[in-house]
């Protein structure tokens, strides 16, 4: 199974991307090519292609001689996400704001309108679980509001950090049981923006970041042990970024 078409790579590194945001493959977890294999019925090629996209993304550690593990989690590299987030996104919503036409608002206002119309949790084997569907529009609401910054690659940006927040996000409800309720901050971020108000916007786009990073640091993320495996293939030790046993 050498020859596999690009789109079976792409929707692969989705799939193992998604087991690492909801912790289906812990922080810390051993990814050989053959469990990958076994769990996704793809050969080895586009396992390690996939693998080797994670790496780059920051969710997957590579380590001399011993292979690939999911990344872990920690306090720290969380304070840098969110650090990241706050100065670039304000940044992008601010050059939206001023910038963004006709189009830009109908996409403001289209993806709030479907964003408020579901539920953020669906009935799971085990209780209340994220619903994928709520998480997809969430994200596009919150990048149609950058939309219109003007640079593609500060949004790349904005959106790779969208997704390694979310671990964080994930990690934070299943410690607390429960998500935070969110959608007021939602509709005061629509009306904030599209009445041109853009301090204002960008304030509360920074309050509403930083009162769910309140919730990642009330889940005792610095509690957990390190793994201690060695070098990365990045140059640090996986002890340096927190792996989770």
């Amino acid at each position: 199974m050498t020859n596999v078409p690009q789109s079976l790579g792409i929707s692969l590194v989705e799939k193992i991307r998604a087991d690492i945001l909801t912790a289906r493959l812990k922080p810390g977890t051993k990814l050989t090519v053959k469990m990958l294999s076994d769990m996704n019925s793809c050969g080895a090629s586009p396992v390690r292609e996939a693998l080797n996209q994670l790496v780059s993304d920051g969710l997957v550690l590579r380590i001399d001689r011993r292979g690939f593990y999911v990344s872990g989690i920690s306090r720290g590299e969380f304070e840098d996400i969110l650090f990241n987030r706050c100065f670039l996104e304000g940044e992008a919503l601010r050059r939206s704001i001023e910038r963004g036409g006709k189009d830009w608002e109908e996409a403001v206002m289209i993806t709030h309108f479907r964003l408020h119309g579901l539920s953020r949790e669906k009935d799971g084997p085990d209780g209340p679980a994220p619903n994928p569907a709520w998480e997809a529009a969430h994200k596009r609401f919150h990048m149609a509001l950058l939309s219109a910054c003007g640079s593609e690659i500060l949004l790349s940006n904005c959106d790779k950090l969208h997704e390694r927040n979310n671990r964080y996000r994930f990690f934070a409800r299943r410690m607390h049981g429960r998500s935070r309720v969110v959608e007021d901050e939602h509709t005061r971020l629509r009306d904030l923006a599209l009445a041109r108000r853009r301090d204002e916007a960008v304030a509360a786009l920074l309050e509403h970041y930083r009162r769910t990073g309140q919730a990642v640091f009330e889940a005792e993320v610095e509690n957990h042990p390190p793994a201690k495996a060695g070098r990365a293939g990045s140059g640090r030790s996986a002890a340096t970024v927190g792996e989770i046993q």
